[in-house]
C-alpha cells in the first residue's frame, strides 16, 4: 500500500510539473528578443521626414535643411530647458541640435504634457491639444504647457544610410 501511494504521488508531482511548465516559462523574461529597429535614411532629402512606429509609439525621422540648422545655431529663444538637462534623451544629444548628427533628427512625436502627437510645422513642432510649441530640436518654449522637451530615443548609426533604434538602459 505504501509503495502504491508513493508511485501515485510521483506521477502526480510529475504531471503538475509538466502542466505548470508553460506558465512558469511565460513569466520568465526573454532576453534574446531583439527590440531594436533598423531605419533606412538614404531616401530622406533635406527638409523631408518620415514617421516610424516603434515600441508602440511614433517617431519622426527628419533630415534638416541648412536653414533649419542655422536657426538652431543662433541665439536661443525663450526655452524652458535650452540645454535639455531635465529632458529624457541619450548623452549624445546634450547640445542645441539634440541629435547624433546635426542634420538628422530622431524624436518621439508625443507631447510631454499629455502625450498627444505633435505635428511638424516648418522648422518647429506644435501640439494640437494645448498648443505647446517646440523648436526644431524639440525644445519646449517657456509659454507652453508641456513641462519638458520632446523625448529623443537611443539610436546608433550602423552605416552611412541606416540607423538602429535601441532600447535605452535607463
Amino acid at each position: 500500500r505504501g509503495l502504491l501511494t508513493g508511485i501515485v504521488q510521483g506521477f502526480s508531482i510529475t504531471g503538475i510539473g509538466f502542466l505548470s511548465y508553460p506558465f512558469i516559462k511565460a513569466w520568465i523574461p526573454k532576453f534574446e528578443n531583439d527590440l531594436s529597429l533598423e531605419i533606412r535614411i538614404d531616401d530622406l532629402l533635406p527638409g523631408q521626414s518620415k514617421t516610424v512606429r516603434w515600441l508602440g509609439r511614433n517617431l519622426f525621422v527628419l533630415r534638416r535643411t541648412q536653414e533649419e540648422l542655422g536657426i538652431l545655431d543662433q541665439a536661443e529663444p525663450e526655452l524652458k530647458d535650452p540645454n535639455s538637462k531635465e529632458s529624457k534623451q541619450p548623452a549624445f544629444a546634450l547640445h542645441q541640435f539634440r541629435s547624433f548628427r546635426p542634420e538628422l533628427f530622431v524624436v518621439y512625436n508625443n507631447c510631454t504634457h499629455l502625450g498627444c502627437e505633435v505635428s511638424r510645422e516648418k522648422a518647429k513642432f506644435k501640439c494640437p491639444c494645448h498648443q505647446s510649441d517646440y523648436d526644431g530640436a524639440g525644445r519646449v518654449s517657456t509659454e507652453a504647457v508641456a513641462p519638458t522637451n520632446l523625448e529623443v530615443p537611443e539610436y546608433q548609426f550602423i552605416s552611412g544610410n541606416r540607423i538602429r533604434l535601441v532600447v535605452s538602459e535607463v
